[in-house]
């Protein structure tokens, strides 16, 4: 008697383990596409703003050394004058990093047939990604914008302020931000030897500093006669590189980009003066020490009956040269007072 086959059919419970590591892929490349940082990081050695360091990715160990030696600035000997006794020694910085995990999670009560819907994972995944951009961005921020003895050499980043301010608390409404200001910064960077930006496909010799700028800043730019000259015909500068999509325009070498993340705050002149703090950037000026990239993880609890999602990630960020990063600080106008 021939035995009748019945059909292998495939249950959803059958491919739910598959579930979370597509979500998470989802996850990690959406955020990701929303990370403003994410354009300007790259390997030691690539010359963008932000050095990723990812060994801890695959290797053990919770710790990260970033190590430079200092060039050395000795004289040396001429002739046949004596070495020995004269040798100059190497001087060793560091700046050590220590991922820490940041983690969120949304739940929700379903029962056991809904749970496996797309529903609840699609709204997950919008608003932890959102979460997860956001808070790795604004790590980098608040490591751009802090003011203490920092990086290789645990020095304060330097200062310029528009017009003839001297100090933030000299700061009036006429010290706005302007091309001036710009070239400033710029020359005082390269004065310091900050290496400059560049992407493989910019011709040899080229290379830009980035330099973040409140919209209040931005306002009194555009109102600038020198910068209103300067792009009255010009055109874009590399319009299909990434260092300048979204860019406001470039001066001296100096790609201008608009954020809202450049803090303001108010000064102690009389009458007090809104004022924003601006950021210039050079190569490997920060660095991000990441141990664990962004993971998301599912939970049923209570019988089936409550649903949560996760995510995380594991990482530091720092302060990598002090001398290659530049705060520019000007009076910021509020264009609707």
């Amino acid at each position: 008697m021939a035995t009748d086959l019945v059909m292998n059919v495939t249950q959803a419970e059958d491919l739910d383990y598959m579930v979370p590591e597509i979500w998470a892929a989802k996850t990690y490349q959406e955020a990701k596409a929303m990370m403003l940082w994410e354009r300007y990081s790259g390997p030691e050695g690539s010359m963008m703003p932000v050095i990723k360091k990812t060994e801890l990715l695959t290797n053990p160990g919770d710790t990260i050394n970033i190590q430079q030696v200092r060039h050395l600035t000795g004289a040396g000997r001429s002739g046949t004058q004596r070495l020995k006794g004269y040798e100059e020694k190497l001087v060793d910085r560091q700046v050590v990093l220590q991922p820490d995990w940041k983690r969120h999670a949304v739940a929700d009560t379903v029962r056991t047939d809904k749970r496996i819907t797309d529903r609840f994972r699609s709204l997950s995944q919008s608003a932890l990604s959102y979460w997860m951009a956001v808070t790795m961005d604004t790590s980098l921020w608040t490591a751009a914008r802090q003011t203490g003895n920092v990086g290789f050499e645990a020095s304060a980043i330097n200062d310029v302020f528009g017009g003839d301010a001297t100090t933030v608390d000299t700061l009036d409404s006429s010290d706005t931000f302007s091309v001036a200001v710009i070239r400033k910064a710029a020359t005082k960077l390269q004065a310091l030897n900050a290496t400059k930006i560049r992407t493989p496909d910019m011709p040899a010799g080229a290379g830009y500093y980035i330099c973040f700028i409140h919209p209040f800043q931005a306002y009194s730019l555009k109102g600038d006669s020198e910068w209103i000259n300067r792009y009255s015909y010009a055109g874009p500068a590399y319009p299909d590189n990434p260092l300048f999509t979204g860019a406001l325009g470039e001066v001296d070498g100096v790609i201008i980009l608009e954020s809202t993340q450049c803090s303001t705050y108010w000064n102690a002149n009389s009458p007090s003066i809104r004022y924003a703090q601006a950021i210039m950037l050079a190569a490997e000026c920060l660095a991000r020490g990441q141990e664990e990239e962004i993971v998301w993880s599912e939970q049923i609890d209570d019988y089936d009956f409550e649903h949560g999602i996760g995510v995380r990630a594991a990482w530091e960020d720092k302060v990598l040269s002090s001398e290659a990063i530049m705060h520019i600080y000007t009076a910021a106008i509020d264009p609707s007072v």
